[in-house]
């Protein structure tokens, strides 16, 4: 499972180098690069490639569900479900390292820019300890929002399957409508979520705010296992193959 999408996570990287480099080149073509241009460019284009790597191993996912050259590996369906689910966890990982490793290349060229907004943001008490918590908050909740965002498209996705096998086409379009707009929903509402926690991360720097922010990410990551549960059963017991 790892190897393509290895292949498709090394591509998105090198296509978003491409953009990047590009869109410096231009500054310098035009105009002089500002100060903070390298940071901000890098981290304007990291957003896009972020969502595309998960778009893309959202749909290497749920391939692996309904491909008969997956479903008919004499696996069992946990420990199918589990490790397609690490796979593309693995892989976005991998993704992760990289952007930090921009992060910190261009951060370390931009770093006075940086350090003027994070004063401005905080004051000159600021510290490395506090600025660490911000970061590592961030990416304990993003990474719990990716892995509750894959289980939920499964769940959406091997409801509509089982439910098509049985019904009628006008019971099959009204229940895939229905589904869509529970789908559509949750995501406004997890949207709304994550903005509200990152416009309070100052609280994560006090005792008080740490705990509630741990548990919301607990809690994400208890309602990811609930509709892995549902999942697997579905894959079990409802679930039929596609021939390739």
């Amino acid at each position: 499972m790892s190897k393509d999408r290895f292949r498709t996570t090394s591509k998105v990287i090198l296509a978003e180098l491409a953009v990047i480099a590009v869109t410096l080149l231009w500054s310098v073509a035009t105009r002089e690069v500002s100060s903070g241009e390298f940071f901000g460019v890098t981290a304007s284009w990291s957003g896009p490639a972020f969502l595309a790597v998960f778009i893309f191993m959202s749909v290497a996912n749920e391939h692996v569900y309904t491909r008969d050259t997956y479903r008919l590996i004499p696996v069992g369906e946990t420990k199918l479900y589990t490790t397609n689910l690490l796979s593309s966890f693995v892989m976005y990982l991998y993704f992760g390292i990289v952007q930090v490793v921009l992060y910190t290349i261009t951060a370390s060229i931009d770093a006075d820019f940086i350090k003027g907004i994070l004063d401005g943001i905080t004051g000159p008490e600021y510290t490395n300890l506090e600025a660490g918590k911000i970061v590592i908050g961030l990416l304990l909740m993003g990474l719990a929002m990716v892995i509750l965002g894959w289980t939920t498209i499964s769940l959406v996705h091997l409801v509509v399957s089982a439910t098509n096998n049985f019904l009628p086409n006008v019971s099959r379009r009204a229940i895939n409508v229905v589904l869509y707009v529970v789908v559509i929903y949750l995501v406004v509402r997890v949207a709304g979520f994550m903005l509200h926690e990152v416009n309070n991360l100052g609280g994560i720097m006090s005792t008080g705010g740490q705990g509630q922010f741990i548990l919301n990410i607990v809690g994400i990551l208890v309602i990811a296992v609930i509709e892995a549960v549902i999942n697997i059963f579905l894959l079990k017991k409802w679930v039929e193959t596609i021939p390739n």
